[in-house]
């Protein structure tokens, strides 16, 4: 009976549901002692402020009259030097212990500490004027000023309201000190705590996972009987699914021609959205309002963006479905050739394009002009204001540094082709999601574009069995790499590190 209770579904809901009372018990345990913490150190972290700051007043104080008395004594001017450095940042000093007082945990302490900072502006007031007679030569006054026992009446009383706010902040230290400690004894209980439920909940698993494993090796042998019912049942589907295989393989060309075919037709309703709109744009511009003419501009923006998708969609859908068969490409006259695309381009931003040697290579000829195309045209789009753009392509062999994480990279010779600019540039971080489709790293209203150009870029060289990288930081350009075999045939190998891309 305890074994079917142990091993039923309920047992282990009941389990999940130990297991999440304790961790949030425990959680609420840590956080609240986290809490207290932080709320410890920060009152001693205030009360140590004012016992600084008033300590440090007292000292001004005590150095004013230093300076005073060593003055008037010996009448040399180098005693006012400590004194007259003091009295400059005596300020400072007293407008902290100003703010310190507002964050005092003692009641009425900010009332003392006023009346501190009135008794040391009339101790100081005192101490200057005394100095003051006594530079202008007035000996007697300064004197008889001095014998009054005013400043000395000041001095007493300051010393005493000092003694008062330093001795309440340091009862007030020493009661946060007590309480740490005593916090730090409820944290030990909180890890027994913790560590008695944690062992409970072990000992818990490991009976169900004993008992789990009992009834493990009794249906195992069932299982094994059940195998080879099924080896023989697979047998006989195995002809089956060759025969599914082969019918899944029409279905699939089937949908790839309804898809060219949907996406086709998807163009039609959208050029009749953008035609009438631009008829109404243009025939009946006078007699719509400011609103009709916004909700006409975002639709014609919208149909225009909408055709834009469907189009690059086909394209980067094109690139396995409709890719031709390989021959020798010369990549400088690919290079040359969108050169020729992105004249008009290159002449309006008055760009510097420096191509150096290019190998020839086995490919697809229009799709590595595409590749170069989409590299070439990001690099003059996304551009500063006012920066004259500059591209560099070159390649060169690719050591076996750079091929060691290739599968199959002893089959093939490589090149590695970068294309470099000093445009905008982009986060590091980003550098693999810029290549998935429709990711943009800026709004549209910023740069124009669905974000399917490095998507292609990316199924172009794969289908060449190679891989694309980019490095860049913000406002340093890009460094987009290549590399590629120059020998190889349309997905001759899966070079793509071990990981799976999602072409769908």
């Amino acid at each position: 009976m305890i074994t079917k209770v142990l091993s039923s579904l309920y047992s282990w809901i009941i389990l999940v549901v130990l297991v999440i009372i304790v961790i949030t018990a425990n959680s609420f345990y840590v956080v609240s002692t986290l809490n207290d913490l932080s709320a410890l150190e920060a009152r001693l972290f205030t009360t140590n402020r004012v016992i600084n700051a008033v300590n440090r007043l007292h000292v001004a104080v005590l150095r004013v009259e230093s300076g005073q008395r060593g003055y008037m004594l010996t009448g040399d001017e180098e005693y006012l030097t400590d004194y007259t450095e003091t009295l400059s940042v005596i300020g400072e000093l007293m407008d902290e212990v100003e703010v310190s007082s507002f964050s005092s945990d003692i009641n009425d302490q900010s009332i003392r500490i006023e009346e501190l900072l009135s008794l040391t502006k009339a101790k100081i007031n005192e101490v200057i004027e005394v100095v003051e007679l006594y530079k202008e030569g007035k000996e007697q006054q300064a004197v008889i000023l001095v014998n009054s026992d005013k400043g000395i009446k000041l001095y007493k009383q300051f010393e005493t309201l000092f003694r008062e706010i330093d001795g309440s902040e340091r009862d007030m230290q020493g009661t946060h000190l007590a309480n740490l400690m005593s916090l730090r004894r409820d944290s030990v209980n909180t890890l027994i705590i913790s560590s008695a439920t944690t062992l409970l909940l072990i000992i818990t698993v490991f009976l169900l996972l004993k008992i789990n494993s009992r009834e493990h090796e009794k249906y195992q042998a069932d299982l094994e009987s059940v195998n080879e019912d099924l080896e023989s049942r697979i047998a006989d589907r195995t002809q089956e699914l060759s025969i599914y295989s082969d019918e899944l393989a029409r279905s699939n060309r089937e949908l790839e021609d309804f898809a060219f075919v949907a996406s086709h037709d998807l163009q039609e309703p959208l050029r009749k959205i953008r035609a009438f709109g631009n008829r109404l744009e243009s025939g009946y511009n006078d007699v719509i309002d400011e609103r009709g003419k916004d909700y006409l501009a975002r639709m014609l923006n919208a149909a225009e963006r909408m055709s834009m998708l469907i189009s690059d969609l086909l394209a980067f859908s094109r690139v396995s479905t409709r890719g031709k068969e390989f021959d020798d490409v010369n990549l400088g006259t690919v290079v040359d050739s969108i050169m020729g695309d992105l004249e008009i381009a290159i002449d309006e931003k008055s760009a510097q394009i420096n191509v150096s040697d290019m190998p020839t290579i086995r490919g697809d000829k229009s799709q590595l002009e595409q590749l170069f195309l989409n590299l070439v045209s990001n690099a003059l789009k996304f551009q500063s204001e006012g920066v004259r753009p500059e591209v560099t392509i070159s390649a060169r062999d690719a050591t076996e540094e750079e091929t060691k994480d290739i599968l199959l990279a002893e089959e093939y010779d490589w090149t590695k082709i970068t294309v470099s600019d000093n445009g905008i540039g982009f986060e590091q971080s980003f550098a693999e999601k810029i290549f998935a489709p429709f990711q943009r790293l800026h709004g549209r209203s910023e740069y124009k574009g669905t974000g399917i150009g490095l998507a292609v870029c990316r199924r172009i060289v794969e289908r060449h069995n190679g891989q694309i990288t980019a490095v860049s930081s913000p406002g340093k350009g890009a460094t987009f790499s290549i590399i590629i075999p120059k020998n190889s045939e349309p997905f001759g190998s899966n070079n793509n590190n071990g990981e799976t891309h999602n072409d769908a």
